[in-house]
């Protein structure tokens, strides 16, 4: 995070007052004779307790103070136990905890935004309380008056703020009764320690002299560590997001570096709270994606990149790139580092290493949706001792579980009650029960592991063995079917390692590990190989091209179909993934005035599914089986997906269930209607939107149009929770249509469960209709921070390019806003000039080739079960892309393919 952006903690507190909730800043100043009266009775009380100084008193002053010299005593207090269940009541309040600079104020007014909840500051609540800050505050009075005085607010604030909030508690607060209490907390609620690399906290602090501050990080970390259950490492963003907009805006408001951080950080939060979603109110990052509700353990032949940490820590690391393929991002702990010398202050780990074990999960977290496998490697901490080695390996996995992965492994070979210490304090990780062995697949030592990870409650299993001749992998076939017989199962990752173990891997139908393409081709490969002898010798595209190649899978066939669909650009889009990905699938146009051809299409046993453009969305509805939710509500269908298989009762079969039929080819019995249009618009509008136009009850959003895409757009604007929706079209009649079909969604309690839980909060959505471009903005409304232009921007038949702006009185948002053209056939429209030449005012305009790649990318996982390289689909929209008369642009394209790798994943 830039330390300029994290200067905001003012700005926000004004905006929070202005939307009329207090969160938790100092809402009050106390006068002259309150402060002396809260001061003298403070004083009146510290003094009659006896004191307490230690080095925890010591280590509070330099967090207030940086004039005091650094202690020369390194002690600290006796550990506390923190291994609790991970679990909380949805509600439940949040704690960050962390020395200055770790940028813990501007993450809580994010998460308060994004889980609707107040902010409660802990120093500001002391300076209401005492009338100082707390630096002034022990100077004047002492430290053990101060921590006293602490103590008493901390205390007060956990209990007043028991739930639906965000407390920023700093260092100044923890001495040893404020680590107690803490502590304390943390067994019924998320206390979360937040980091911050040296450097930033340098920079932002600007007093501190840097050998000092490290000194202070080495002493600080374990403490935090020891009264808190999770961790998040808050990476810098140093570069402008320029990714956000298109060609030709070149300066953005600098709170845009912040977007990255902002999604890391409710992920995470989504995560830690991920038990509580039925009833709390922090949503998943993708709702709606495809994939987004299918276990990916339930998944077939999904794939897991194992990555060493010591590639991952790396600055040059590509994590896009080393994810690509795959369906997971596994971390593979390796061998520790024998110049490091364990801390016994943290039980074995130093803090360097604990926080670069945080520091590589928060990458791998900013810069790819998959989930992440936590994966200690039972052997690399071995030690002679015995003891001490499983001791270390405990405390890694242990320290993994802080960092909330979604999945992280346990070896088997510990003993049951270490075991299920880990598995119950898991929180919402899944636990993989894991053992690699030199032992027979016939031998019962693998069945009796399979049944003891089941019965002590692991999710999954992983079972891998070093292969040595090729009948190896008929071995374990047999052992996969004895499995399968068992009265209950969980799911079972095997397979045989090493290079004659690859066939094995190829057929292995859950998580199988691959190795990244880059190290694959990497001269220190086998060496790597060596010293992790649990991995397979495959890359993503060598397992996914074996499916095809053994006909596991079958070649499709793809199309778009519609009355302009000649100069769409999915097919190359589509096409570049395909290929990509080692998937010989083809996509293709079928430009059409009449949905007749697409009985022909249907006929196809190869035919895998088919977008549909203008003018068939509505109409194709006609032709379904069976449509989403999602397309239910929009009234409208973009993608069409064949059934092969339909219940006995004729019924379409679960979402599961139709994922398990992608890519293979067979009679269509049925097709399944889903609106990806939505996805699109809503991730373009969360792309653009800052913090301080973040959804609130009083945010307001404006559509332009009244078509099939306007209705997808009312509704991203609905998933996002946005309350007062204005539309404006040229002809009134259609858009009072588009007011009454969403005017019953929204009052209907049948139709509730299409909307998100924020917006099914309090009062119901209002929509408003503007008659005329001359018309002001409604005075009840505050101005429109998300506007999305629905209408085409080239000519249609006779009528010629509308050429529309906005009217200057509907663009007057103090704190500017986005602007989304959906359309991108022409680029450089009378709009998307207006909205750039207001880009001093915080406005940031969007187009057709942001939205293309984001619908696309649930096209992509709806045609293959599989997750979208991302990267690549927004690239080669760009590289395809032509105006008009048929030219490219490639001045443009350079400027938006040198920004995409700063894009959100």
């Amino acid at each position: 995070m830039a330390a300029a952006a994290l200067g905001t903690k003012r700005t926000f507190a004004a905006m929070h007052e202005e939307d009329g909730r207090c969160h938790g800043w100092a809402c009050s100043t106390p006068s002259s004779s309150e402060r002396e009266q809260r001061a003298s009775s403070s004083n009146r009380t510290c003094r009659s307790a006896r004191p307490r100084i230690g080095a925890d008193d010591i280590y509070a002053s330099h967090l207030n103070d940086t004039r005091i010299p650094m202690p020369s005593n390194r002690s600290t207090p006796t550990p506390m136990p923190t291994e609790h269940p991970r679990s909380f009541d949805a509600s439940a309040s949040v704690v960050l905890i962390g020395i200055r600079g770790t940028g813990k104020s501007t993450l809580a007014v994010m998460a308060s935004v994004g889980c609707q909840r107040r902010v409660v500051d802990i120093e500001n609540l002391f300076q209401e309380a005492t009338g100082f800050s707390t630096a002034k505050y022990r100077r004047q009075f002492g430290g053990p008056n101060h921590n006293l005085r602490q103590e008493e607010v901390l205390r007060t604030a956990l209990h007043a703020h028991d739930q639906g909030a965000i407390i920023v508690c700093n260092g100044s607060s923890l001495e040893r009764s404020g680590q107690v209490l803490l502590a304390e907390y943390a067994k019924t609620h998320p206390v979360i320690h937040v980091v911050r690399d040296l450097q930033s906290i340098h920079d932002h602090l600007r007093v501190w002299d840097l050998s000092k501050l490290q000194d202070l990080l080495a002493l600080s970390g374990p403490i935090f560590r020891r009264c808190s259950n999770y961790e998040f490492y808050n990476i810098s963003e140093t570069r402008a997001a320029n990714s956000v907009a298109p060609a030709n805006q070149s300066t953005l408001p600098p709170f845009l570096t912040l977007k990255r951080a902002e999604r890391t950080f409710l992920k995470f939060l989504s995560l830690i709270l991920a038990q509580g979603n039925a009833k709390g109110n922090t949503p998943p990052l993708e709702p709606g994606f495809p994939l987004s509700d299918i276990r990916t353990e339930l998944r077939k032949y999904t794939c897991a990149v194992q990555t060493p940490l010591s590639v991952v820590v790396s600055e040059d690391a590509d994590i896009e790139d080393l994810e690509f393929g795959s369906d997971a991002f596994e971390i593979v702990i390796e061998h520790l580092d024998p110049a490091i010398e364990p801390n016994p202050s943290f039980q074995g780990m130093t803090t360097e290493r604990a926080e670069q074990i945080s520091r590589s999960i928060s990458r791998v977290r900013r810069s790819t949706v998959v989930p992440i496998i936590y994966h200690v490697m039972p052997h690399a901490m071995a030690s002679s001792g015995g003891d001490p080695g499983r001791s270390s390996y405990l405390d890694h996995v242990r320290h993994g579980l802080r960092l909330a992965p979604e999945y992280a492994t346990i070896n088997l070979a510990l003993d049951e009650n270490l075991i299920l210490d880990i598995i119950r304090s898991r929180g919402s990780t899944k636990i993989i029960g894991h053992l690699h062995a030199p032992v027979d697949w016939y031998d019962s030592f693998w069945l009796e592991n399979y049944e003891k990870a089941m019965l002590l409650g692991c999710n999954a299993v992983r079972f891998t063995r070093p292969a040595n001749f090729m009948d190896d992998n008929a071995a374990i076939q047999s052992f996969r079917n004895r499995i399968s017989q068992l009265p209950k199962t969980i799911p079972l990752i095997c397979f045989n390692t090493g290079r004659s173990g690859r066939r094995s891997a190829c057929f292995n139908q859950v998580l199988t590990s691959v190795v990244p393409e880059s190290l694959r081709s990497a001269p220190d490969f086998a060496t790597r190989v060596e010293a992790n002898p649990e991995t397979s010798w495959l890359t993503a595209r060598e397992a996914t091209h074996a499916l095809y190649a053994s006909f596991t899978y079958d070649p499709m066939q793809f199309y778009i179909m519609g009355a302009s669909a000649g100069y769409s650009l999915s097919p190359a889009m589509h096409n570049a993934a395909y290929k990509a990905c080692g998937m010989p699938h083809n996509f293709q146009t079928l430009q059409t005035t009449t949905l007749n051809k697409l009985q022909d299409l249907v006929q196809d046993p190869h035919f895998g599914g088919t977008a549909v453009s203008l003018p068939f969305k509505i109409e194709v509805i006609s032709l379904t089986h069976s449509i989403s939710r999602h397309a239910r509500a929009i009234g409208a269908v973009n993608t069409l997906i064949p059934v092969r298989h339909l219940n006995e009762d004729g019924s379409i079969p679960e979402q599961l269930d139709l994922f398990h039929e992608r890519n293979q080819a067979g009679p269509v019995m049925a097709l399944y209607g889903e609106n990806t249009d939505w996805i699109g618009i809503r991730a373009c509008i969360r792309r653009g939107l800052s913090p301080a136009n973040a959804v609130r009850p009083s945010s307001c959003g404006l559509i332009i149009g009244s078509g099939g895409m306007a209705r997808a757009a009312v509704y991203a604007m609905l998933q996002l929770g946005v309350k007062n929706i204005v539309i404006f079209n040229r002809t009134y009649e259609n858009a009072e249509k588009l007011v009454a079909h969403f005017d019953r969604l929204v009052s209907s309690p049948s139709n509730s469960p299409v909307l998100p839980p924020i917006s099914r909060q309090g009062s119901q959505p209002v929509f408003r209709i503007l008659r005329s471009r001359e018309d002001l903005w409604p005075t009840d409304l505050k101005f429109p921070t998300i506007i999305l232009s629905c209408i085409p921007t080239h000519p249609v038949g006779d009528s010629p390019a509308p050429e529309f702006t906005l009217p200057t009185q509907w663009i007057e948002s103090p704190t500017g806003g986005v602007v989304l053209e959906l359309a991108y056939r022409t680029l450089n429209t009378p709009l998307m000039k207006q909205v750039r030449g207001e880009a001093h005012r915080s406005w940031i305009c969007l187009d057709g080739l942001d939205l293309l790649p984001e619908q696309g990318f649930a096209q992509f996982e709806l045609f293959t079960g599989k997750r979208a390289p991302r990267r690549r689909m927004r690239e080669e929209v760009l590289r395809a892309w032509r105006d008009d008369q048929g030219r490219p642009d490639p001045g443009m394209v350079q400027t938006r393919l040198e920004a995409i790798d700063d894009q959100e994943p």
